[in-house]
């Protein structure tokens, strides 16, 4: 009786354990997915589906980072070392922008606490010559930990700012509020 059940439960073991990525299970990736809405639905119908909840600080931090992996699915291929990115956060604010490129696996992450969403926590960067492209800072705050790049599941190194780099400077002027408003409901700054 014994052997019978020892069998199907390391048989489950080894299915679950092959299944588990490099990521963190409390990752959850950002989707550009758009609710349901009725095709007969009203304005005030859409609007109602796309709602999210007032006190649901997570999905929100997520929802705005929809904006940004849109812009990075434009990105693909037009920019140099950008190839298929998808984005991540944790329950705990933890962003994590994975790139695959060339047959490696780049990953960017960062708490969102830790980078500074005060005046002058951000900075743009601009495309002037022909073969560049804008480009948006994020500076990591003082005393906190940095932005860890990885490759292939091994760290690189630890920066103090978050670079991101889009095709062009609409798809820049898209984002930059979004994830403004990210770092604000993640640092609790949260209007009444």
């Amino acid at each position: 009786m014994m052997k019978k059940l020892i069998f199907p439960f390391a048989l489950a073991v080894l299915f679950f354990a092959c299944k588990n990525d490099a990521k963190d299970s409390n990752f959850q990736q950002v989707e550009a997915n758009s609710p349901a809405i009725p095709a007969d639905g009203s304005p005030t119908d859409q609007i109602m589906a796309a709602a999210l909840e007032e006190t649901d600080y997570l999905q929100r931090v997520r929802q705005s980072f929809v904006p940004l992996q849109e812009e990075y699915r434009k990105a693909n291929g037009k920019v140099p070392g950008i190839g298929e990115v998808t984005i991540f956060v944790d329950d705990n604010y933890t962003l994590l922008v994975e790139n695959k490129f060339k047959g490696s696996t780049y990953q960017t992450k960062v708490n969102l606490k830790n980078l500074n969403n005060a005046q002058g926590g951000m900075a743009l960067v601009p495309d002037n010559a022909p073969g560049e492209f804008p480009g948006l800072k994020v500076y990591v705050k003082d005393g906190k930990p940095g932005v860890e790049l990885s490759k292939d599941g091994n760290v690189v190194r630890e920066e103090r700012q978050l670079e991101i780099f889009l095709a062009d400077r609409p798809g820049i002027e898209r984002v930059t509020p979004a994830i403004l408003q990210a770092l604000n409901i993640a640092n609790g700054n949260i209007p009444d």
